[in-house]
């Protein structure tokens, strides 16, 4: 029996599935396969070890480099995978965002002596 087919030997229904990341220049790289109903996120993880960029980005993962995510929630390989789901490998934040936005203000008030940033 073929492994994509049922128990009744219809074949089973494939959902699509895309891989997203950064590549190191800044541009998005993605990866879109089928797999069959049911699969989880260790399924599309293997699915990518087939490409030929998907092996690197395991190892990364594998590290703790990079972190999965579906649609920006962080998620686990036994997860299931639901149709057009969009798996993201992303690296964890360097600064928080709200201290990030905290620096950025002080550093427009050191240099906008009198503005709407003083307060003045």
């Amino acid at each position: 029996m073929d492994a994509d087919a049922q128990a009744d030997g219809r074949p089973s229904p494939s959902i699509p599935v895309e891989v997203v990341w950064v590549e190191a220049d800044g541009s998005i790289g993605r990866c879109a396969f089928g797999l069959p109903a049911g699969s989880r996120v260790a399924d599309a993880f293997a699915a990518l070890r087939a490409d030929e960029r998907g092996a690197g980005l395991l190892e990364r993962l594998a590290r703790g480099e990079l972190q999965a995510a579906i649609f920006g929630e962080r998620c686990e390989p036994g997860e299931l995978l639901a149709a057009g789901d969009r798996i993201e490998l992303v690296a964890g934040l360097s600064v928080d965002p709200k201290v990030a936005r905290r620096r950025r203000v002080e550093k427009r008030r050191a240099l906008e002596p009198r503005s709407k940033w003083r307060g003045d």
